[in-house]
């Protein structure tokens, strides 16, 4: 076992010095027998001060590496203001116990943002591991400023367009123009989805919603009820067992309607049909089928979707419904399988675990 412990060593200074966030090794010491006599006692929870330090810990605080050594971690690098909150990440390192949150400190462009991670080592000794995350989080908060006022915008000019376009359709006599405005209504129609397809998916990644047994029958019968009263032409059928339940959350209703909305709304046919079954496919897993009798989806989009196609400019897609619906389901550890059959329509399979009701 001693004849590893060198190699060992050398493999941790590797790591230590080669990792891009910055890291600093301390040991807790007694502020006042620190500063009155210069010796460490080995009670209490301490002070951090400075062991050693990283070469990113330079690169990211602006101290030399070699002048930081001995020097109380705190007042180098935590703002005034938060102290406090240092503070108690010493006496929980001093307890033995890990610390990881959301921190500011301070470096030589300002105060900036970090992900830190403290981890006790031995009695009174630990590592900071600091990961700055700032511009992520300012970016993050650009563009959702950004998303909230174009969809915002664009809603409020799709009414208007989709107002004006009517009003030519009800006032005009001449046949080309009335079929231009329709095209114009349309188009304006399928924008005004395509925001509320944005909207709801921010507002479904955003939720943070724990996994719980969902029973089907009766989420699916809601759903489809629902669906088939807003389409006047269409015919819904469900067939679901009764006490099927499934790894899930509120979300599978968002996953429904999606994938039913779909079904009918882009379905040119003149009498618009989906189906929704289930059955167990294993003792652990359900699988979920909506079929319809559309025009089918793209062979392009479909592999984009289903993650095994490019996105590029010209191969993107027409909706989010679908995006939405496979994000969902890969965070319920499903997944997602489109096929398009040769005597025409959709079939979405959605393979889910299953689950037994407490």
């Amino acid at each position: 076992m001693q004849s590893g412990q060198p190699h060992s060593e050398g493999c941790f200074r590797h790591l230590f010095e080669s990792l891009s966030d910055a890291v600093v090794k301390f040991e807790l010491v007694d502020r006042e027998e620190r500063s009155s006599s210069g010796s460490r006692t080995q009670s209490g929870s301490g002070e951090p001060i400075i062991l050693d330090a990283n070469d990113a810990f330079t690169d990211v605080f602006g101290y030399d590496g070699e002048t930081v050594i001995g020097e109380p971690l705190n007042e180098l690098i935590v703002p005034a203001a938060k102290r406090d909150e240092a503070k108690r990440f010493d006496r929980r390192t001093g307890d033995g116990e890990s610390n990881a949150a959301l921190v500011e400190r301070m470096t030589d462009e300002g105060e900036r943002k970090f992900v830190y991670r403290g981890v006790p080592y031995k009695e009174r000794y630990g590592f900071a591991i600091y990961s700055d995350i700032t511009d992520e989080l300012q970016r993050e908060r650009h563009l959702d400023v950004l998303h909230r006022v174009l969809r915002h915008n664009l809603r409020n000019d799709l009414t208007v367009v989709l107002g004006m376009a009517t009003k030519i359709i009800e006032t005009t006599d001449e046949e080309d123009t009335r079929q231009a405005a329709a095209k114009i209504r349309q188009k304006a129609s399928d924008l005004t989805q395509l925001s509320d397809e944005a909207n709801t998916i921010q507002k479904a990644l955003d939720e943070q919603a724990s996994i719980r047994p969902v029973d089907l029958k009766p989420l699916v019968d809601e759903v489809a009820m629902d669906v088939d009263t807003r389409f006047e032409t269409a015919s819904i059928t469900t067939d679901i067992p009764s006490e099927t339940a499934v790894s899930a959350n509120d979300k599978l209703q968002i996953v429904l309607r999606s994938l039913l909305d779909n079904a009918i709304r882009h379905n040119e046919s003149p009498e618009p049909r989906a189906t929704v079954a289930a059955r167990l496919l294993d003792a652990s897993t359900v699988e979920l089928e909506v079929v319809d009798n559309g025009p089918g989806i793209p062979e392009a989009e479909q592999r984009i979707i289903t993650g095994d196609g490019e996105i590029t400019p010209l191969n993107h897609g027409s909706g989010l419904g679908l995006w939405l619906v496979k994000w969902i389901v890969d965070a319920y550890g499903g997944s997602l399988d489109i096929e398009t059959p040769a005597d025409g329509g959709t079939v979405v399979r959605l393979r889910l675990n299953r689950l037994k009701k407490d």
